[in-house]
């Protein structure tokens, strides 16, 4: 297999791997238990880590590439402070409403700008929409349930 194909199959398997916290904390979110609250912050405070991750990810981009695009740099920490945001809405103000949706804007924001930056890899792009429709319907159900 070629390192082309070796790397994409890995980045695709690592992607999904991803998402099980996602799925997971929905699941248990849905199934009502005591830990309910609990497993509803967790899912949103790793909701907020990928969506930290997203911003990094130009910021890894832009220096291998030596780009100076200072919206992708701005961008690359904005998503870290969109994050920071819905966890102060969750820790003191317990609404869990607000943060989710705070968190779903900054991953359909992210997926869109993502589709500006990355037009050559569609692969990625591909598989950035999969994954986000995943990340929001968690995130949605886990910031609305319980």
């Amino acid at each position: 297999m070629s390192f082309k194909k070796n790397f994409i199959s890995n980045s695709i398997f690592l992607g999904w791997l991803g998402i099980i916290p996602f799925v997971l904390s929905s699941l248990l979110v849905i199934a009502k238990n005591q830990y309910t609250l609990e497993i509803k912050i967790i899912g949103l405070l790793y909701a907020s880590v990928i969506l930290s991750f997203l911003g990094a990810v130009h910021w890894g981009y832009l220096l291998k590439s030596e780009k100076s695009e200072s919206f992708l740099w701005f961008w690359g920490i904005f998503t870290s402070l969109l994050a920071w945001l819905s966890l102060i809405i969750i820790v003191f103000f317990k609404n869990f409403y607000l943060s989710s949706i705070f968190l779903t804007m900054g991953f359909i924001a992210a997926l869109i700008i993502d589709s500006k930056s990355f037009l050559e890899y569609r692969w990625y792009l591909n598989l950035r929409v999969k994954l986000t429709f995943f990340a929001i319907l968690c995130t949605l159900l886990n910031g609305f349930l319980g």
